[in-house]
């Protein structure tokens, strides 16, 4: 004889679902946070190197940032610094300076900003000489990392005509 259950769920459920940090949201959230001037600090971040380096980076009184091998970082701190006044350098470990990213150097130049290379042409590490950027229409090719156009969208709002 075969015994049969019945399982009836409850009516109400109350809970929390407590989800893992994102380095994806982590490291947009901390540069959205900066560009706004908030001082409301973002809960729940991810312990991941991308994010650690972009912390440090906020928190450093220098002009060299060495984002190590964080690539999410260097990204979206170019783009972050750029924009804003003041002269940086930004470097990384010896695989970063093999990262190209010139594709994204290249835009943020047509849109006004002053980037160098102070090695190799097209890769890390950088000196920046930022201030507010121009903006305008620029092409971007979508088969290029993500996180280029993530860069670019994020410091829009601040261009003097919008990107």
């Amino acid at each position: 004889m075969q015994q049969q259950f019945k399982i009836s769920p409850p009516d109400k459920v109350e809970t929390t679902v407590h989800l893992p940090a994102s380095k994806s949201i982590s490291n947009r959230a901390l540069i959205l946070n900066a560009l706004s001037l908030s001082t409301t600090p973002i809960r729940n971040l991810s312990d991941c190197e991308d994010t650690q380096m972009i912390i440090n980076s906020f928190n450093s009184n220098s002009n060299l940032f060495d984002v190590k091998g964080a690539g999410t970082a260097m990204r979206f701190l170019t783009a972050f610094l750029a924009g804003m006044d003041g002269e940086w350098i930004i470097r990384g470990n010896k695989r970063m300076h093999e990262r190209p990213i010139h594709p994204l150097v290249e835009t943020l130049v047509v849109l006004g900003a002053e980037i160098d290379y102070l090695e190799k042409e097209g890769f890390p590490p950088l000196r920046i000489k930022g201030h507010p950027l121009k903006g305008g229409e620029v092409f971007v090719a979508g088969n290029i990392s993500s996180q280029f156009i993530s860069a670019l969208l994020m410091i829009a709002p601040l261009m003097e005509k919008g990107l």
